[in-house]
């Protein structure tokens, strides 16, 4: 993908943000932070992109009792996470999350519907629930309110997109599927406009 294609996607991933934004969805900043992982880069991708779709069927539970059904898929939460590797000019790391799997880890946006079940918000939930989610792999889960331009949250966000250096296929979408189940990963039939726009958009990449 060239550098042009590079850009035209983010301002598609832009897009796609600010219009739940526009409708009242709250946006947060959710990072994925993960123990030693072995294996070679894809391998490594491949392990932390696991346990996302692992924390997201957990997840989605808390916003529909019926998360499978169509009508509970438009009152799930929408995750968009890219591969990432620290940049100190924005945040100071740790030592220990640059040399941990050379300080790759994944970062994004998730956005949380204004009706659902679920009561709070979604930083606060995981300050209270994130030992329910962390394992042997997953070390941690950092959630922040987007209190800034959300555009330029998620430009920073697709940096590793931007500068073509992982690849589109590593990017998390979520939820991927009406049912959230493992046996059922299947592609979903999204009834929310903006979620039609962006699947049939995906579609023709």
């Amino acid at each position: 993908m060239d550098k042009r294609s590079r850009l035209d996607l983010i301002h598609g991933y832009q897009d796609w943000i600010q219009g739940y934004v526009d409708r009242d969805w709250d946006p947060y900043e959710i990072s994925f932070m993960y123990r030693p992982l072995p294996g070679g880069r894809q391998s490594i991708l491949e392990q932390m992109k696991r346990e996302i779709y692992r924390v997201n069927s957990r997840l989605v539970t808390r916003f529909d009792r019926d998360p499978r059904s169509e009508a509970g898929f438009n009152r799930l939460p929408r995750m968009m996470v890219f591969p990432d590797l620290p940049v100190y000019k924005r945040k100071k790391r740790s030592l220990t999350d640059v040399s941990i799997n050379d300080g790759l880890h994944y970062g994004g946006i998730a956005l949380t519907p204004p009706i659902s079940r679920f009561s709070t918000t979604l930083d606060a939930y995981f300050d209270e629930h994130e030992k329910e989610y962390v394992n042997q792999t997953l070390d941690r889960i950092h959630v922040e309110p987007i209190i800034s331009d959300a555009d330029y949250v998620t430009d920073y966000l697709a940096k590793s997109i931007k500068r073509g250096t992982v690849s589109q296929d590593d990017i998390v979408i979520l939820p991927r599927a009406i049912s959230e189940m493992p046996a059922q990963d299947r592609r979903s039939s999204p009834k929310d406009p903006a979620d039609i726009a962006w699947w049939r958009k995906l579609s023709e990449s």
